[in-house]
């Protein structure tokens, strides 16, 4: 599962990764701990041209009555195509969500130690995702979640799932709006390879939803494992 990301590339930088020639009016401000139900920034293609538009985390089908509490975070590729609730999304409302990275957490005994992944020598990365507008009681609302692949070898000790990250050269055909084909678009999911990557342990600050600052990306040191006590005799069972 991917909870949690950030964005804290330069609007120059997204600009020229996703091809948006124009001003963008409404820049993303840094972001070092993105969490599901908050607003995040997603390249689409509308009104014939690639736009930069801030929708909620949390995917909700445009059929929903009475929607999941804070909607679908992710969506597997392996069943998007299939699964009533994505699969109008994926044929004709595709996007791409600009970040540079995500955090995972490890088990260590009784704690859970987040680690931060990113590109090898940091930039941005584009997580494939599928969107929808709901029409709520309160009026629409448009919601985004992120596709997942199988975890690569990195990422593989700390959870079995990673974001799709998509290769800059497939951008214009998976946010193409005239194309609607599994069979085209479903093998441009692919893990990303883990020698294009890097990790480190971080601290448990950004357990908390409402820490967003730049610190949280400082490297900690490696949590040592637990050390195996020997029982006593007289320990009760």
């Amino acid at each position: 599962m991917c909870a949690r990301i950030t964005l804290t590339t330069t609007t120059t930088e997204i600009a020229d990764l996703f091809g948006l020639a124009y001003d963008l009016s409404q820049p993303p401000r840094q972001r070092y701990n993105i969490a599901p139900s908050q607003s995040i920034p997603v390249v689409r293609f509308s009104n014939g041209h690639r736009e930069l538009a801030n929708l909620r985390w949390g995917f909700i089908p445009h059929w929903a009555k009475e929607p999941k509490p804070g909607g679908y975070v992710n969506a597997r590729v392996e069943t998007v195509t299939e699964k009533p609730a994505f699969r109008d999304a994926f044929r004709y409302r595709r996007c791409l969500v600009p970040a540079d990275g995500f955090f995972e957490w490890k088990h260590i005994g009784k704690k859970k130690q987040p680690y931060f992944f990113r590109k090898a020598g940091g930039g941005v990365l584009a997580y494939a995702g599928v969107w929808e507008t709901w029409n709520g009681p309160d009026g629409p609302i448009e919601t985004v979640a992120v596709l997942t692949v199988p975890a690569n070898p990195l990422v593989e000790p700390l959870h079995d799932r990673m974001p799709a990250i998509m290769s800059e050269e497939h951008f214009a055909e998976w946010l193409n709006p005239k194309e609607s084909r599994a069979e085209k678009l479903v093998p441009l999911l692919l893990p990303y390879p883990m020698e294009r990557m890097e990790r480190w342990p971080v601290s448990d600050r950004v357990n908390a939803v409402n820490a967003d600052e730049p610190s949280l990306l400082l490297p900690v040191p490696e949590p040592a494992k637990p050390k195996w006590v020997q029982p006593n005799l007289f320990d009760v069972a």
